[in-house]
């Protein structure tokens, strides 16, 4: 390694000054590399005695310390110290603080190349140096201290040295062959400060050199209020207008390079990488697998609500989730979320070619890869499946073979059956005679094999690979045992957050009002509702609908019967309510494994009707809070038992009185259950190690990688095209900040 000089201008400041002198003697390596300390005539007398204080009692180490005669200026005093020096120098602001191995990661990175003329290291406050937020001024981050954050950034950088059109004089590194080549920095045109580190690596570019970031390497700069706009002297503001004219003229070309430079941010991939290194730093990561996850997640299906309860209602203070999920609109897009907090984004989708081949997906070769990727890249801690459907069986065994603890929460009868809800026509099949599997699947699916056997077989291997197997309720336990034996399956209901109703004024009303809720499709009951309003003759039954039916009969209200439509996850109980609901009909033609519908109904202290079939049947006759019916009564009996319920005012009211003692599990109870289940596995690592964005190009190839950055809007190649986007705004904002506006 060369001998370098490390060229510190000092006036005023002293604190700062202080601070950035104790961190070089205690990164530095002074008995081979030389701190030249210059005073530019500081006013403030403590100054010159503090840096001969620091050079006597380290006479060991080289420490220089020079004094101008009168006030030189920032670039007279940074030329005095080039000139001064033999070296290789780096210029360093007063107001900086450099971290472990500083100066040998960045002299690593300007001979990595032996064109390049300046590097400029990261910085929490360097224009377009600067992460994790590109061109303003970041705070460190509160979960770290500066080394370890240093350490973080080292850790995770790639190293690629990415060229910029000019560097930034906070901290700069010059070779000295450069300086000798192109000159010092321009002090007769540039002399009061501002664009003379542009200026000079403007002309090292005009010589055939590069100017580089060191990406493994960041340095704290403090920065000043001084030259903010809001506390600049009109004297200074126009200094920097006519010194931004100067560049201009002198150097069109690349002062128009380094306004696309802004507009592109060419480094975002870094910033990005930093950005999401913090937010998941000393925490747990988990990878929740879905069949579904929506942007209006109140218009989603119970699985994805339950995952949402999970990670959104947790504290998130030592939990980083990861949610990988099919795009709604392209299945063989999968889109990758983060959450540490509510404000959850999604970083980066992936397209494979899951669909291409066959019907049955137990692999698929792009899928794999982009799952090995995921998990190379982010360490994950846990695996947590709440469903396989879209995906394939790959991520269990890459979680194996990585070491990665495994839990799977079945939300349905999918891995007894492809058909998810073993619906035959509109039966749950266990109970129909005339069941087919074959023609079944071969409807659902397109496929022409009987699969049932070998679909079983797999998802049993499937099963007994993951560490912990859970249910939301019993009946779901028995459904999976039934089907397979030696499965150690825990219950763990899911919990819900109670939602406060208001009591709406009693109107007269001379009829029993029955509802039947949620999205009503054939498995969920829309036959037997279409059957009841048909054969629904008692003008004091009226039947209503809260939910999206899949049926064009359904969605038209008749004199019986009224369609409300759909509604919003918290909205039912109200609702039933207000329109003054006094039964609750759920009529699902399968074994469902919990029914948030049915808690909402609870909710609004309305009692249920059932088949004595699932969750819901074991519920309703275990709460006490409604009837029960045997499976696949018909129409006919479901109304007379209506009409017995609305008559018997005592045995209803019973039901109503039965609500004040029925106690809900809240989401906290069910959050404490997984926050000891989490707790208990030990963490592999605190960082992202790899997940490095720069190779969007190169997946981009294999598997069509796109990478979604909401802070900034997608890659533009010019910058006109961004007029008016955000992203223009925010480059034109840093535009100014640059110049000094």
């Amino acid at each position: 390694m060369k001998n370098i000089d490390i060229i510190i201008p000092v006036y005023n400041a002293y604190e700062y000054t202080e601070e950035c002198i104790k961190s070089i003697l205690r990164t530095t390596d002074l008995t081979k590399h030389t701190l030249v300390l210059i005073n530019d005539k500081s006013p403030d007398e403590k100054i010159q005695p503090m840096l001969e204080k620091y050079k006597n009692e380290n006479e060991e180490l080289n420490i220089v310390v020079l004094e101008n005669e009168q006030n030189m200026g920032f670039v007279k005093t940074v030329n005095r110290g080039m000139q001064y020096s033999q070296n290789d120098v780096i210029l360093l602001n007063s107001d900086t603080e450099v971290t472990k191995n500083w100066i040998e990661k960045i002299q690593e990175c300007a001979y990595s190349n032996q064109y390049i003329a300046t590097v400029t290291p990261l910085t929490n406050n360097g224009t377009i140096c600067s992460v994790p937020n590109f061109g303003i001024d970041n705070e460190l981050p509160k979960n770290m201290n500066l080394e370890e954050y240093a350490e973080m950034i080292e850790k995770i950088s790639k190293s690629r040295y990415p060229e910029l059109t000019t560097g930034n004089g906070f901290c700069m590194y010059i070779k000295r062959d450069v300086i000798t080549k192109i000159g010092l920095f321009d002090d007769e045109t540039f002399g009061k400060g501002y664009g003379e580190e542009n200026d000079f690596c403007y002309r090292a570019l005009d010589n055939g050199y590069t100017n580089v970031l060191c990406d493994n390497t960041f340095i704290y700069h403090k920065g000043t209020q001084s030259f903010k706009k809001e506390n600049m002297t009109e004297s200074r503001a126009a200094l920097i207008d006519e010194h931004m004219k100067l560049l201009r003229g002198k150097h069109p070309i690349y002062v128009e390079k380094t306004d696309q430079f802004i507009a592109n941010n060419p480094l975002r991939d870094i910033q990005e990488n930093v950005k999401l290194n913090i937010d998941i730093y000393g925490k747990k990561k988990i990878l929740y697998l879905v069949n579904e996850w929506k942007e209006n997640m109140e218009m989603t299906g119970g699985t994805s609500l339950h995952i949402k309860d999970l990670i959104l209602k947790n504290t998130q203070e030592n939990i980083a989730s990861f949610v990988l999920a099919p795009d709604e609109n392209d299945l063989a897009r999968f889109k990758l979320y983060l959450y540490t907090n509510e404000a959850g984004r999604e970083i980066a989708n992936f397209k494979t070619d899951i669909f291409q081949y066959g019907q049955i997906h137990n692999t698929n070769n792009s899928y794999r890869k982009m799952l090995e990727m995921l998990f190379d890249s982010f360490k994950f801690d846990i695996l947590h499946v709440h469903h396989f459907l879209f995906q394939t069986f790959d991520a269990i065994d890459i979680a194996k073979k990585k070491e990665v603890y495994s839990i799977i929460t079945l939300h349905d009868l999918y891995m007894i059956c492809p058909s998810i809800n073993m619906v035959y026509i509109d039966k749950f099949c266990e109970n129909d005679t005339r069941k087919n599997c074959k023609k079944c699947l071969h409807d659902r699916l397109g496929v022409n094999s009987d699969i049932l056997g070998s679909w079983r077989e797999t998802c049993k291997v499937v099963l007994e690979k993951f560490d912990k197997i859970i249910v939301p309720s019993e009946n779901t336990k028995m459904q999976y045992e039934k089907a397979y034996s030696n499965l150690n399956i825990e219950v763990v209901e899911h919990g819900v957050d109670v939602i406060e109703v208001k009591e709406a004024d009693k109107k007269e009303k001379g009829t029993f009002d029955i509802a039947f809720v949620g999205a009503m499709a054939i498995h969920k009951g829309s036959n037997i509702l279409k059957d009841l309003i048909k054969k629904n003759t008692n003008q004091k039954i009226k039947i209503h609908l809260f939910g999206k039916p899949n049926d064009e009969m359904l969605s038209k209200s008749t004199a019986n019967y009224i369609n409300h439509g759909p509604y919003t996850r918290g909205e039912l109980p109200q609702l039933l309510i207000d329109n003054q609901i006094d039964l609750v009909c759920i009529f699902a033609t399968w074994p469902e494994t919990y029914s948030y519908t049915l808690t909402e109904s609870y909710m609004a202290k309305v009692p249920v009707l059932t088949f004595d079939l699932g969750a819901v049947g074991d519920r309703v006759k275990k709460d006490g809070l409604g009837w029960t019916l045997e499976v696949n009564t018909d129409a006919s009996k479901i109304l007379e038992k209506i009409q017995e319920i609305s008559v018997n005012k005592e045995e209803y009211q019973a039901k109503k009185e039965a609500f004040e003692r029925y106690n809900f599990k809240t989401i906290a109870e069910m959050q404490e259950y997984y926050k000891k289940l989490y707790e208990a596995i030990p963490a592999k690592a605190s960082l992202v190690n790899g997940y490095k964005f720069i190779d969007y190009k190169k997946i981009a190839r294999d598997m069509e990688f796109d990478l979604y950055q909401a802070n900034y809007g997608h890659l533009v190649h010019k910058y006109e095209k961004m007029r008016n986007t955000k992203a223009w705004r925010i480059a034109k904002k840093i535009k100014a900040k640059i110049r000094g506006k």
